[in-house]
């Protein structure tokens, strides 16, 4: 049975020393300022402060040094709050490393030499001090006033001089690496050379070209709101497809910037600089990635903020300071962005909605159904358009008006014509593909343009689904013109039909079956038919071509000509685009 002696003695080993914390009358003798230098330091470790932290000392002379009766201390860098520990044991070895940690139960890591319990509690993470000394000698006290990095301890650059005037420089210590491990993820060198200080941006700095330069921070009118996407149409999803663009007046750096709505912000954080340059267009995305964007841009960043769409605000600031805020009105049309006047680029004309209109340009520069959203990211605005004659919306209009589009020819925007019953005549269709690779994909039909009136607002059915082809650009085709209308644009899946005006997704059964163009105001023109062959379109008489007379499917007969496969093989019989034959 172990005595009580042998379990204080025990006790006294765990603890490493019992003493009385006297120092003895001869130990600081001789001792001078920088035998002990501090190297090292734990601020944040992972999880919880309590028994984690520790700090590093490093031993200048040739000869061990006998810590007991030393004194380490911390306290804040106004002189409050001063804890205090009188070291009870432990030995620095000559040129050698030595580490101290509160380490509160159980046997000490391999890392730590000598616990001090809760003596000093816990180290400020964003500043404070730390020293030792021996008696009226103190051999090295430590400042910090750079917030920790969660996990990474601080230490001093190994090729600096390790000495008490060297590490005085806040500048002179780096974060370690965090691939240097001493425990789990936890970066650190304790007890031994510091890590290799790599290239890192301190408060107040970042990185161009690894080397560290102060931030040139904006202010108040140096970016302004000019573009803002809240609404994407191509995207996977209005959220990843979302986006906004600043004019940069003058060249600052993005870093700490503070994007916001009036409900809640995010901030750019890069350890690199975030140059832009006066006249640059900036885009600002959810996303980088182009094949689920919407194809925009590359973005210079990408950022979480949610914009609604809605009457509402945007705000760039730094800190407390403001730099630009914009109120708008998002458009409710989805695939158009809300555009700043190009004449009206500053922070005050950007505080008034009316000085935003939707955008008039896709950003791909297409104009087909398949092409990308409007607007122009990263790129110069458009002139609202003003339209005089006395139009219904009084005077701004835009591309997300249905009673309105944008001519191409002209370069203004005009009221869209609407179709009469028999403006446009539907001709051919191919129901029951045979040779098409996809005979879903494959199926088409085509329409005759006999009058003058615009195609935008139409909607086509069939026994099932509904598409219904809309645009903000004018879609007028020529009277004569023979329009084709796919299931794919893909001359490869739909059996390479040649042109296509635009793609529909109702299915065109082989029997009992129809197709209906209408609008609000009635139907443009309808044709039935009770079965097909496989492999041949039905084609109305070319003389019998009419709204009324393609109500007859007598009127109509299986095509004789050939389509060419991509591949170079026979297709099946069509002439989609192409005048029909006289029927038998």
């Amino acid at each position: 049975m172990m005595t009580r002696i042998g379990w204080v003695g025990l006790g006294c080993f765990v603890l490493m020393g019992c003493g009385t914390g006297t120092t003895p009358a001869d130990i600081c003798k001789g001792r001078l300022a920088g035998d002990l230098v501090i190297t090292e330091l734990m601020l944040d470790p992972e999880g919880s402060d309590t028994g984690s932290e520790w700090f590093e000392v490093y031993n200048t002379l040739g000869t061990d040094i006998d810590l007991k009766g030393m004194v380490i201390y911390t306290k804040d860098t106004d002189g409050s709050g001063s804890k205090t520990h009188t070291l009870k044991a432990g030995t620095i070895p000559a040129q050698g490393y030595f580490t101290f940690g509160d380490i509160r139960s159980g046997a000490l890591p391999a890392w730590i030499g000598y616990t001090y319990n809760d003596g000093l509690g816990n180290f400020g993470n964003a500043r404070g001090v730390i020293g030792i000394k021996c008696g009226t000698v103190t051999f090295d006290e430590v400042t910090w006033t750079r917030t920790a990095k969660s996990n990474r301890s601080r230490g001093l650059d190994p090729t600096q001089p390790k000495t008490s005037t060297a590490n005085d420089d806040e500048t002179l210590w780096c974060d370690t690496n965090p691939g240097v491990v001493y425990s789990d993820a936890s970066a650190g060198t304790p007890g031994k050379a510091n890590a290799a200080c790599i290239p890192e941006a301190m408060v107040g700095t970042c990185l161009e070209n690894g080397v560290a330069r102060p931030i040139r921070p904006p202010g108040g009118g140096d970016l302004i709101i000019t573009e803002i996407m809240a609404n994407p149409k191509s995207a996977s999803s209005a959220t990843v497809g979302a986006w906004f663009e600043v004019l940069a007046t003058r060249a600052v750096d993005l870093n700490d910037m503070t994007i916001a709505t009036p409900t809640t912000d995010t901030s750019v954080k890069s350890m690199d600089c975030v140059p832009v340059v006066a006249g640059e267009y900036v885009l600002f995305a959810r996303s980088g990635d182009s094949f689920i964007n919407g194809s925009l841009p590359t973005p210079k960043l990408t950022y979480s903020l949610s914009i609604t769409t809605g009457n509402n605000r945007l705000f760039l600031r730094r800190g407390d300071a403001g730099i630009d805020e914009a109120a708008f009105t998002t458009s409710t049309t989805s695939g158009i962005s809300v555009q700043l006047d190009n004449r009206k680029l500053d922070v005050a004309s950007n505080d008034v909605p009316e000085n935003f209109c939707k955008s008039l340009i896709r950003f791909d520069g297409g104009t087909d159904a398949g092409a990308t959203d409007f607007g122009s990211p990263g790129a110069p605005n458009e002139v609202c358009p003003e339209v005089d004659g006395g139009l219904p919306d009084g005077g701004m209009t835009d591309a997300g008006d249905p009673n309105f589009c944008f001519d191409t020819g002209t370069s203004a925007f005009r009221a869209v014509v609407r179709p009469l019953a028999g403006d446009f005549v539907i001709t051919e269709f191919m129901a029951n593909p045979a040779a098409a690779p996809d005979t879903v994909i494959g199926e088409w039909f085509e329409v005759l343009v006999k009058g003058t009136a615009d195609f935008n607002g139409i909607q086509m059915t069939a026994n099932s689904g509904l598409t219904s082809f809309n645009s903000a650009n004018c879609l007028h085709y020529p009277t004569g013109s023979l329009l084709v209308f796919a299931k794919s644009t893909d001359p490869i899946a739909n059996g390479n039909l040649g042109p296509i005006t635009g793609t529909f997704t109702a299915p065109l059964a082989n029997s009992n079956a129809k197709i209906v163009l209408y609008t609000d105001a009635g139907v443009v023109d309808q044709i039935t038919w009770t079965t097909v062959a496989a492999g041949k379109s039905r084609q109305l008489d070319i003389n019998k071509q009419d709204h009324l007379l393609n109500d007859l499917t007598t009127n109509f007969c299986d095509s004789d000509a050939g389509i060419t496969l991509a591949d170079g093989g026979p297709g099946d019989k069509g002439t989609p685009g192409l005048p029909n034959r006289i029927c038998p």
